[in-house]
């Protein structure tokens, strides 16, 4: 090992170390128990700074020259950031007056935010980051529709390093306070073996049913997915196990990681949990989180109804009707050889691991404490059951459990680095009046119809959410594209749910799924088959946010009788898609079977989202229930099991 490689190694674990103390710190409110006083600003500083050397450091080049240079950069910013944190109080009232120190300041401050989040993310972000930096320059000599107040480069660059709007915005807060310990606990639980657990009970709860091994899939990684809040995360953790059981079952490589990406996305819409992005929400809505946690409740079920019935239907495709179609066995096939290849992966010590999670609802749920508190209290509780198991030595767990913690902090980085440059696309917009004339041409787009509005959201979510991790796309989209929708009349909390959604589907949708990415990477097939799967399987959850945004009683589970007609409907839709998408319903059909459920799906949902709830609609539902009822009845499966492997 080279001394630039020890270098680098060592100013790499004092990175860590520096963000864990800060952070855990602050949290701990220390500095204030012991009689000083800090700004928030300051410690956001430290937090942004040594977020942002950490993933320089991490992620740096391999050539001796290079990563030298990298080295010193990241010493550079490691300065600057520490002397902004330092001496805040001060420079905030050269604010006003951007003297060229605090612009020089200001610009290295900027290069390094966006270069870690070009090394975290890719270009995307960055260049877009740049090309409304560009736009605040152009936009004022535009015609009056399209222009904005003018903005000089000095004050940008001031404003976009040191302003409480823009790099050390309530985003930035909010991802290093409030979601940070929801980072840790979902990172030290998978480092600690906690994914193993949800895989084990989704096998004792669905493992012997037709399609057992899909179905644990969904299950398990729903469960740890919801506590996780990283959807390549889960993939990695659950998918390790569940893919090859699923190829062992006999699934198709491409449906097998597909599967797997989709149940470990959806995770972060489940509650009581969910990911981090709903804390996120919580904050942004200033609404309670058990709110928020009551409004994902039937889009979550809806999703996982949605993708269940498509697992059975891929199960019932190649199976014959009654039969147990591919399953969670080993090669020898037997039920009770499945059974014992799950139980021999974890031990009754491992049930632990339940308790952090049920510190962490009650907290939330029972007592409404903060989320940061009860992330804390989970924490500390997963800290203190580590030291639960047979055998276990407390000096040895203790080391153990340091190495992990400090490992997390690279996560936590990720997600303080994406909220930085977030920061500076609020800063962006606020400073040059952007965010308005963005919100008049996206109206303008639409011509105030709210259907066309929604499909330019879905879209545009997709689009901006591309190599994106959940936090990041929902700090994006709640800043750009939600207030369009709030402006044509969505609520706040139904406009935040839908791009949050949305950008989620991003993970599992062409053309850069990075959540099928990752699944086909373990299922060791390509990742273009494995996003056009996942769109194949999951093809009736993309209806279900149109739904809820014009009937927004399916969140707050008002007007009892508009919502009990809407999910008749929404459900007939998911079934008619879904069984056209797939080619099953009691067994394979035919494809002019397949178009008549696509034609009688895409009607009953047009009518559905032109607010027909009467006679016209529950005609429609009858009509594809005695379809449906039709084609089971009449249907012949044949026995394929594993014809498409």
């Amino acid at each position: 090992m080279s001394d630039i490689e020890k270098a680098v190694g060592w100013f790499r674990g004092a990175m860590q170390l520096h963000l864990a103390v800060v952070t855990f710190g602050w949290l701990a409110d220390l500095p204030a128990r012991n009689g000083y006083y800090f700004y928030p600003e300051q410690f956001l500083a430290l937090a942004a700074g040594y977020s942002v050397v950490l993933i320089l450091l991490s992620r740096g080049p391999a050539r001796p020259a290079l990563a030298l240079l990298n080295l010193v950069f990241a010493a550079t910013c490691y300065a600057l950031f520490t002397y902004v944190a330092v001496n805040y109080p001060m420079l905030q009232l050269d604010l006003a007056l951007a003297p060229p120190s605090a612009v020089v300041l200001g610009l290295v401050m900027i290069i390094g935010v966006l270069e870690a989040t070009r090394r975290q993310t890719g270009l995307f972000l960055p260049v877009l980051i740049l090309v409304m930096g560009g736009l605040v320059f152009l936009t004022p000599h535009l015609p009056d529709s399209y222009s904005t107040r003018p903005v000089g480069i000095s004050r940008l660059m001031v404003y976009l390093a040191l302003d409480t709007n823009a790099l050390f915005s309530k985003i930035l807060y909010i991802a290093a306070v409030v979601v940070a310990p929801f980072i840790l606990f979902g990172a030290m639980l998978n480092g600690l073996g906690g994914s193993a657990l949800f895989s084990h009970l989704a096998a004792r709860i669905v493992g012997r049913f037709r399609g057992g091994a899909a179905k644990i899939s969904v299950v398990g990684s729903a469960a740890f997915g919801m506590v996780s809040g990283s959807a390549v995360a889960n993939v990695a953790a659950v998918g390790a196990v569940s893919i090859p059981m699923m190829r062992r079952a006999g699934y198709r490589a491409p449906t097998a990681a597909a599967i797997e990406a989709i149940s470990s996305t959806g995770g972060q819409l489940m509650p009581p949990i969910m990911g981090a992005s709903a804390f996120l929400m919580s904050e942004l809505l200033e609404i309670s989180y058990v709110d928020i946690a009551k409004a994902a409740i039937l889009p979550a079920l809806l999703f996982y109804f949605a993708l269940f019935l498509a697992v059975d239907l891929e199960a019932r495709k190649f199976t014959p009707s009654g039969e147990k179609a591919v399953d969670a066995a080993p090669p020898e096939g037997s039920p009770e050889g499945r059974q014992a290849n799950v139980d021999s992966q974890i031990s009754a010590w491992d049930f632990r691991f339940m308790i952090p999670v049920g510190v962490l609802i009650y907290y939330l749920f029972v007592e409404r404490r903060t989320p940061e508190f009860s992330g804390l209290a989970a924490l500390l509780a997963l800290f203190l059951v580590s030291f639960i198991a047979p055998g276990a030595r407390p000096m040895r767990t203790a080391m153990m459990l340091g190495k992990q913690l400090l490992a997390a902090m690279q996560g936590l980085a990720d997600i303080i680095v994406l909220a930085a440059a977030a920061g500076f696309v609020i800063g962006v917009l606020n400073v040059s009046g952007l965010s308005f004339v963005l919100t008049l041409q996206i109206l303008a787009a639409s011509g105030g119809m709210i259907f066309v509005m929604l499909l330019l959201t879905a879209l545009l979510s997709i689009l901006l959410g591309m190599g994106m991790p959940t936090v990041g796309v929902y700090i994006l989209l709640a800043t750009l594209i939600a207030p369009s929708l709030v402006e044509l009349g969505v609520t706040p909390l139904a406009a935040h749910m839908f791009v949050l959604y949305f950008g989620i589907l991003s993970m599992i949708t062409p053309p850069v799924a990075i959540a099928s990415f990752a699944a086909a990477n373990i299922a060791n097939t390509s990742p273009w088959q494995t996003a056009f799967s996942s769109l194949r399987i999951g093809i009736g959850i993309y209806v279900i946010p149109f739904v809820f945004v014009l009937y927004p009683e399916m969140l707050t589970f008002q007007d009892g009788a508009d919502l009990w007609m809407v999910l008749p409907s929404i459900i007939a839709v998911i079934i008619l898609l879904t069984g056209c998408s797939i080619g099953a319903l009691a067994g394979p059909i035919s494809i002019p079977v397949r178009v008549v459920l696509l034609a009688l799906g895409m009607l009953l949902l047009f009518n559905l989202l032109a607010g027909n709830n009467g006679f016209v609609s529950g005609a429609f539902i009858a009509l594809a229930m005695i379809l449906l009822a039709f084609l089971i009845i009449t249907g012949r499966p044949v026995d394929r099991t594993g014809a498409d492997d």
